[in-house]
């Protein structure tokens, strides 16, 4: 697949990727799915940084933040737009991890992050799917992840399985801390039409975000490997919502909730701003 040959333009020793060229359509489905994940990851922040300051509410994660969205205004066209987004937001994983987007290649490295985009967009699927179907007033169900916990706690060998799978999430989530650390995310914007607010402003929210992120990843990883090894884990799958209440049930617990509220806001500020300004080689 062939990349541009233009001249990249380079900021603070961040060097705008040469990417593989994209049909225009692919642009589209990246620029909504990013801006609706930043819309969901921004409500999950928000309502972790409202209990801090007292006001009312609780700690949740994306189905919570869905949730909330449908109980505003207009609630269900909201949800009926974020639904949407999402949905594309997983098309976007998937032609990621199909097109090779990213450059990242055919070989072990390069497999093992394209594999990655299309898990995560199974994720965003599900996700999508549930805010519409409370956009169509279908309602919804979280038991599916329930039961799912209970098999896998009933036996020796589901329990290999969910203890791998939460050293797989801590090891995630160091990833992503490492990622926010480095800031490589910034290669992927379109440096030169950037204001240097914007591309300031995306470097700070990225790191913050991404690293908060990564750290919310490893607990909820550690929650995963606990329930394996202890055999118990009150039948529920952790998720975003169970990493924030366990870091809210710490000592100084609210001031540690509301870094990771910011963090998380900044997180979808990071993903806003990739909305906008992400860069595509788009075939003419």
């Amino acid at each position: 697949m062939s990349t541009t040959s233009a001249s990249r333009f380079s900021w603070h020793g961040f060097q705008e990727a040469r990417l593989p060229k994209v049909p225009s359509w692919v642009e589209t489905l990246g620029r909504a799915g990013h801006i609706a994940k930043g819309v969901v990851y921004f409500i999950v922040g928000f309502l972790a940084f409202r209990v801090t300051i007292g006001a009312g509410g609780e700690v949740g994660g994306a189905r919570n933040a869905i949730q909330e969205i449908g109980q505003q205004p207009y609630g269900k066209a909201m949800l009926g737009l974020v639904a949407i987004g999402l949905l594309g937001y997983t098309a976007w994983r998937w032609v990621q991890a199909a097109k090779d987007t990213e450059g990242a290649g055919t070989d072990t490295k390069g497999l093992v992050k394209r594999t990655g985009y299309a898990i995560s967009g199974l994720t965003y699927l599900l996700l999508g799917g549930y805010a519409g179907s409370l956009a169509l007033g279908l309602g919804g169900s979280s038991s599916g992840g329930s039961s799912q916990a209970s098999f896998l706690l009933d036996s020796t060998a589901g329990r290999v399985v969910l203890g791998i799978a939460g050293a797989i999430t801590i090891g995630v989530g160091i990833y992503f801390m490492i990622k926010g650390y480095q800031a490589k995310f910034m290669s992927k914007y379109q440096l030169a039409d950037m204001s240097n607010t914007f591309r300031q402003t995306a470097l700070h929210a990225g790191r913050i975000g991404l690293i908060t992120r990564g750290i919310a990843f490893a607990i909820i990883g550690y929650f995963l490997a606990q329930s394996a090894w202890q055999g118990t884990g009150g039948g529920e799958i952790a998720g975003m919502g169970d990493a924030l209440s366990a870091i809210a049930s710490q000592t100084y617990g609210r001031i540690l909730l509301g870094v990771v509220g910011f963090g998380l806001m900044a997180y979808a500020v990071h993903m806003a701003l990739l909305g906008c300004y992400r860069r595509f080689n788009v075939a003419s």
